[in-house]
């Protein structure tokens, strides 16, 4: 045992570094749309690599070689004496177009860090910390209303946010029958989002500025909910089983802790408005089911979600046309492995993927709804020859576009709808398994 505490060392230490390092990107430009002006952001795609690459289609799994937080009841399937980490990183290129102009993003963080262990025949405890949502946006507009246009005056305005929210999970499940098993999840959310704003007033007919006002709102955010889940197999046995999966996640208000601070640079000195304190903002209850269908080569997954945003009392902005609407996910993916136990032929070894998703966006915006699809793929491979090893590179791509390009007014007041297309690829490392963790060593 020897080796395996000093492994669990370097896991441990590794747990203390790298969740800091996840921490300090909420300071950082990681995503890129317009669409995160509103609201908490652009919501990440929950599951490891290898289920991303399937489409985001998960909820149903159960592998005991392979972690899934996507739902804590899969946590009882994990095999006595056995240990599994993961970690990934993940870059994503982000095009965005209006019928005007166009531009483009780059990022690349840490995407995942999880591991799994049992506690005991049926009962399993797993640790995830990942991305919940991301804000990033720089827009720049110029005032239309003809009332300032009138009096001679330009109008600039230019808005910058970013930060992002992390989720962390301590989640449990317990085999209760052969067939059936439960989980929960405690979950943490924490991060910090951060809106600019700079308001220029200037003549048409000179270069004279008559006002400048600037401003930053910062939300810090620290706040505990919950998910339940379970997991049942319809069918099994030694060539195929067939699993469903559901988990419920209630509604939570984040009760951001909100600052902002509103002063201008031309007329008097100082801050105008200057306010500390709790804001609402509820996140909706969520409900995920699907199934999920396996044999040694074959896998399927089939997930449906729906998240109730009308239910979460969160203000309308309706002067920008911005509404919250209930959210729908449709998520598929396969996997296809042509021989686990070929030692001879590294490709029939590795596990290919494909999937497809498709949501609508929570905001209705500009009486639009925003829909977003993706075609994701990757591939597993093994890094031992031996028959069903554990540890793995999984690499996975993501294609997806969402939004269009049309033009109108709100009011006196124009708008520009913009087109996302992005490009995600991300490289993580599966480790351990039962590789070597709690074998006893013997030396001559």
């Amino acid at each position: 045992m020897q080796n395996s505490r000093h492994i669990l060392r370097v896991v441990l230490l590794l747990l203390s570094v790298i969740p800091l390092a996840m921490y300090g990107q909420n300071s950082s430009l990681n995503t890129f749309s317009p669409y995160t002006f509103y609201g908490i952001g652009d919501f990440a795609t929950q599951g490891p690599g290898y289920i991303r690459s399937m489409g985001g289609a998960g909820v149903g799994l159960r592998n005991s070689l392979k972690i899934n937080y996507m739902n804590p009841a899969s946590y009882s399937i994990m095999r006595q004496k056995t240990f599994l980490f993961n970690v990934e990183m993940e870059g994503v290129n982000t095009y965005s177009k209006t019928s005007a102009a166009k531009t483009s993003h780059n990022s690349i963080n840490v995407r995942d860090l999880s591991l799994a262990f049992p506690l005991t025949r049926g009962i399993g405890i797993g640790f995830s910390m990942t991305p919940y949502s991301s804000v990033g946006y720089r827009v720049d507009m110029d005032e239309t209303d003809p009332t300032f246009l009138a009096n001679n005056m330009n109008v600039i305005y230019n808005y910058v946010g970013e930060g992002n929210i992390v989720q962390s999970k301590l989640g449990l499940g317990v085999q209760v029958t052969k067939r059936l098993s439960l989980g929960a999840d405690l979950i943490y959310y924490h991060g910090r989002l951060t809106n600019f704003f700079n308001t220029t007033i200037s003549s048409i007919l000179s270069t004279e500025t008559f006002n400048s006002v600037e401003g930053t709102a910062r939300k810090q955010i620290s706040k505990v909910a919950s998910n339940f889940g379970l997991q049942y197999d319809i069918l099994l046995n030694e060539k195929r089983i067939l699993t469903f999966g559901a988990t419920y996640q209630p509604g939570v208000n984040l009760r951001p802790n909100t600052t902002r601070v509103i002063y201008s640079t031309n007329i008097g000195s100082g801050a105008i408005v200057d306010s500390v304190g709790k804001e609402n903002f509820y996140l909706p209850h969520m409900y995920t089911v699907g199934l999920s269908f396996q044999t040694m080569r074959f896998g399927m997954s089939v997930d449906y979600s729906s998240q109730l945003w009308n239910q979460a009392h969160n203000t309308d902005d309706l002067l920008n046309s911005i509404e919250f609407k209930n959210s729908q996910f449709f998520k598929i993916g396969f996997q296809y492995t042509p021989n686990p136990g070929d030692a001879r032929h590294a490709l029939n070894r590795w596990s290919y993927r494909l999937g497809f998703r498709f949501n609508d966006y929570y905001m209705r915006i500009n009486e639009h709804n925003i829909y977003d699809k993706a075609i994701t793929a990757g591939v597993g491979i093994p890094l031992r020859s031996a028959f069903m090893g554990t540890s793995a590179v999984n690499i996975g791509v993501e294609f997806g576009w969402r939004g269009r390009t049309e033009d109108g007014m709100i009011g006196t007041r124009q708008f520009r709808m913009v087109q996302e297309k992005y490009f995600k690829i991300s490289v993580g490392l599966s480790l351990f398994g039962e590789d070597d963790w709690f074998k006893r060593f013997k030396y001559q």
